[in-house]
Parts: structure tokens; sequence; C-alpha cells
């Protein structure tokens, strides 16, 4: 999974308002001294037990549910997602982490937009999925930073061989596997190599590096570059290199390779 940095964790703290957040739940807020106040969604609340920092951007229930944070515990809490899907809301949309109005309650179906067309054929899910991946990698600096260490930053190398990087976000922007469309969906990918039987991504933490001819992915590589990152630091001392390949354009074999020592 590609880290998080602390910079964006804090710009997404900063710079989304608490309060709107709120009012767009249906909350209303009335001013108390610095704070605003008003019925905690969280629980049965009859007296306002919500307050609200607007200077801090800050948020806790002095009510039944005696939680609070930043606008990430909002959503994780309003939306019963993990922190990292509620940072991908707010990365990708503030709107979309406030956009609806009823009682609070687990989610489950996915509010980040669907990278992948349920009716595809499997060549073009694939494509879909590595240009997925191609745009995530031009949005990690992680990535970005291996790539120039290795000597191929040449912004015209990753267009042109469709470089990406697998940073666990795909799930997140899937139909959840309890509803019909989004347990199709994992399946043709699970079928197809890119997810696990877990429902994990198959690449998580890796370039991916995909073999295109006439138009038709036919094999995908992926470098584990975040494992590299942590054995630079003393962490691991494993590595390895992950391949999917095929005999046939429409069906991809999941199979392994080591990674030479040499190369690292």
């Amino acid at each position: 999974m590609a880290r998080i940095t602390d910079a964006e964790l804090e710009r997404l703290k900063q710079t989304i308002a608490l309060q709107r957040l709120a009012e767009a739940k249906g909350i209303v807020l009335k001013r108390h001294g610095a704070d605003l106040i008003g019925l905690c969604p969280f629980h049965d609340d009859h007296e306002p037990s919500l307050v609200i920092s607007p200077d801090k951007n800050l948020w806790h229930c002095l009510g039944a549910c005696q939680c609070g944070g930043t606008v990430i515990d909002w959503v994780m809490k309003s939306e019963g997602v993990s922190f990292r899907h509620a940072v991908e809301l707010l990365r990708t949309d503030p709107s979309l982490a406030a956009s609806s109005t009823a009682p609070v309650k687990r989610s489950s179906v996915t509010r980040l937009p669907t990278p992948i067309m349920a009716d595809a054929e499997d060549q073009v899910l694939l494509a879909q999925v590595v240009h997925y991946y191609h745009q995530a990698l031009l949005q990690s600096p992680e990535a970005l930073a291996y790539l120039e260490k290795r000597g191929i930053a040449s912004p015209e190398a990753i267009e042109r061989f469709q470089l990406g990087f697998a940073d666990r976000s795909l799930g997140y922007r899937l139909p959840q596997k309890n509803r019909i469309e989004g347990a199709a969906m994992r399946g043709r990918l699970q079928r197809l190599g890119i997810l696990r039987a877990s429902g994990h991504e198959h690449f998580n933490g890796s370039l991916v590096i995909p073999i295109i001819n006439d138009d038709h992915v036919t094999e995908v590589y992926g470098r584990k570059i975040i494992v590299e990152f942590a054995r630079e630091h003393g962490r691991v001392t494993i590595d390895g290199v992950i391949k999917l390949a095929g005999a046939s354009r429409n069906t991809l074999k999941r199979t392994s390779a080591p990674w030479s020592s040499a190369d690292t």
C-alpha cells in the first residue's frame, strides 16, 4: 500500500471544513461561543451534544458516543469505512464524503467513481485496470522516486510503456462483494489474476509493467517497490517479482518468478 504522507493528511484536515460535512448530513448547527453545537448523528441525541470547533476543525460528542477527531474520523464514523477509504473519499471529492442525508449506517455501496465498466470484455477490462494503475503511478511520489532511482523516470518512457503503480486504492472503487454487480466484477478480476481469492489486489505496493501487443494486454509484471523501500531501511530482507502471464489474449494466468539480487 502506498503510504499517505503526513503532509497530505494535514492538508485534508485543514482544508476540508467539518462544519460543511456536518451540515451536508442535515445537522443544524448553532453558535455557542467559539464553537458550534448540534445533535450528534451517531446516537439517539435529544440535547445538542455534538461540538465542532471551527478554529481547530475538530469535533467531539459530549454525549453517549464520547468520540471525536478530525474530518477523517468523521468520515470513518459517518460512512462506516476504513481510514484509507475515508482518505480516498476526501482526496477524490470532499462532497462525496458528505453526500448522504440518510441515518448513519455502515455503507455497502462504494462512493468513489468506478474506473472499470462492469460489462466490458476481458481485454477492455484489463486495459482499464492498466490505465488506472498508470494514473496512480503519475500521482505517487514513491513510485516516481523509484523510477528516477532506476534511471527510467522519462515521462515519454512511462507513457509509452504504460507503467503503473498498484497503491491498493482499486478495491475501494469497486462495488462491494455483497452486491450483485460487485461480486460479478470482483469475480472476473480474480479470474484474470488482478485480485487474489481474498479480494486483495495481487500487485499491492508494486510497480506494474504491462506487456501490450496489438493493443492486447498479454502479460503483466509487478515489482514490489514498497518492499524494497522497507528493505533499504533495514526492515525486511526478502524481495520478489510478480508475473501474470497467459497463452491467450483473453485470460491471464498468474505465475511467480524470483527477482535476481543482481538487479537490486
